[in-house]
Order: C-alpha cells, then structure tokens, then sequence
C-alpha cells in the first residue's frame, strides 16, 4: 500500500512538472512569435522605402556601414511576407542580419539571413558563400556585388 500512495505521488509530481514546462514552453514560444512578426513586419515596411536592397541588424533595425554580407542557403527562395518571418527567426538564432534585394530577373524581392564578415576578410566570405551555395556576396562599404561563382 505505502508503495502504491508512492509511485501515485511520484507520478502526479512528474505530471505535474511536465504541465509546467510544457505551459513555460507553449508561453515562450508565443513571445517569440510575437517579437518575430513584430521584427518582420518592421523588415517589410523598411523594403517597400529600399526597392533595391539592404541589410539590417535586426536587433536594432539599423544598416550596418562597413561588412562583406554573406547569405545563409537555410533561408534562401524567400520572397513574400510569409516567409520573412523565417527569415527573421534564423537570423534572431544567428548572426542578427537579414539582408532583403531585388532580383531583377524574376521581378521578385528576395529576404536571407545573413552573415557580415570584416571588409578584410573576404576570403572567409568567400568560402562561406561557397559553403552556402552563394552566386555572389556583397560589400557594403563599396556597395559593391561580388560573383564568387567557380
């Protein structure tokens, strides 16, 4: 009997606790949701006023002066409202950019999350587009596109 009243309270308490952390879960992932719309709908007013492209610390929805941007191949083929949320949320998990450009031969706005290295360290970009299927990076200081297509 004592061992009955025992493996009941050691049940109901593991119950318990899995309600618990599942409600913490359930409310954190809620506020991440809310802080990435809120984000992503920041990001698409910002491209409807920057028709030819941008990148963004999306921590403090500012553009970065100096960088080489590098887009991650997780969030590539990007282009709607819709998917800017993912965008976003793999940038909020990475490197905290998403860069949003005009493809002009499809006519499509396309957003990524995006990596910044150091204007000195283009050989490192260069590998990291390649590592991410990249045509091209982009310098920001130089407002420059870089192929690195092999």
């Amino acid at each position: 009997m004592i061992m009955k009243v025992r493996l009941l309270a050691l049940l109901f308490a593991f119950s318990l606790c899995c309600v618990l952390q599942t409600s913490c879960t359930t409310s954190s992932n809620l506020a991440d949701n809310s802080k990435v719309k809120v984000l992503s709908d920041k990001i698409w007013t910002y491209s409807q006023s920057h028709p030819d492209g941008f990148t963004l610390d999306v921590r403090t929805i500012t553009e970065p002066t100096e960088g080489i941007a590098v887009s991650y191949y997780a969030t590539q083929g990007c282009h709607s409202r819709k998917n800017l949320n993912r965008v976003v949320r793999h940038a909020l998990h990475h490197d905290g950019y998403v860069g949003g450009w005009l493809d002009t031969a499809d006519s499509l706005y396309y957003f990524d999350s995006t990596r910044l290295f150091p204007e000195d360290s283009l050989e490192d970009a260069i590998k990291f587009g390649h590592k991410n299927r990249q045509k091209a990076i982009f310098s920001i200081e130089e407002k420059r596109e870089i192929r690195i297509v092999p």
